[in-house]
């Protein structure tokens, strides 16, 4: 049999950076559902489509029957961004999988606090289901947000601690009675040189919490209190706070040693 007479392999159905054709494709398929008045329709955003997919930022499902883009998204979970299926595609759980592989580049980067904005609000009971809790901001707008945990390997050695780390608004500077946050409880090992390993990283997401101000952070390793202060401060990332893309995070406690370290509110 020659090549021509030859059945087409159906390729496999894939997620990747945009290209120039997908562009071309995914303008005009939004262009046509647009004037059919199909609902959840992004065109009114295609600035910042085409901005994304000049940064590199744009993601697209390939439909491995014809090898054309049938969902885009952009913004990777991380901060407010579009995600968008094709009409005729929807209900076959592409959305689903461009979530899926959003939340595996977040991991890959280190990035456990994710972040979008549920516009239309009815994609609520979509991101709902895919993990994220919505919490309305101070505008009145239905933003959602998702915690990846993380796990963390205890090195060999060393005594095992109990640490409890608690998150609180800024007031807690010079108001004492000021409730937390969260409050995590979790379990180390302190090596030789003072310093605390953690079984898994600890996360305050700034989302839920769009009043806080400068968030104050306070450590206590066996039930001595090793630090209060504002996470921003030069004391509190010394210690081991990490700020990432939407919050604060906490691996490890550098040089751990009783004593609180406290400065002024300012």
């Amino acid at each position: 049999m020659t090549n021509a007479g030859r059945p087409k392999l159906r390729q496999r159905s894939s997620i990747r950076r945009s290209r120039a054709t997908d562009i071309k494709a995914i303008r005009q398929w939004l262009e046509e559902e647009e004037a059919q008045s199909v609902p959840g329709n992004f065109l009114c955003n295609w600035s910042i489509i085409e901005r994304s997919d000049r940064d590199g930022e744009l993601l697209v499902y390939i439909d491995g029957a014809t090898g054309l883009p049938v969902a885009f998204q952009l913004g990777r979970l991380l901060h407010s961004g579009i995600l968008q299926v094709k009409y005729d595609y929807r209900g076959r759980g592409i959305g689903r999988k461009m979530v899926e592989h959003c939340v595996q580049l977040a991991l890959r980067d280190d990035q456990c606090l994710l972040h979008i904005q549920c516009k239309p609000s009815c994609s609520i009971p979509f991101w709902q289901r895919m993990g994220f809790k919505v919490v309305k901001d101070n505008m009145g707008r239905n933003n959602a947000f998702r915690i990846l945990p993380k796990h963390l390997p205890l090195p060999d050695g060393g005594a095992h601690t109990r640490v409890v780390i608690r998150f609180y608004p800024e007031n807690r500077k010079w108001t004492e009675s000021a409730e937390p946050f969260s409050e995590q409880i979790t379990a180390g090992r302190k090596l030789s040189c003072g310093t605390v390993k953690l079984d898994e990283r600890v996360l305050f997401h700034e989302t839920p919490h769009p009043d806080a101000g400068d968030v104050v952070v306070e450590i206590e390793v066996d039930g001595k209190r090793l630090h209060l202060d504002k996470a921003k401060y030069e004391e509190s990332q010394a210690i081991g706070v990490v700020r990432c893309k939407n919050g604060w995070f906490i691996d490890q406690i550098i040089n751990a040693a009783p004593g609180m370290r406290e400065r002024d509110s300012g």
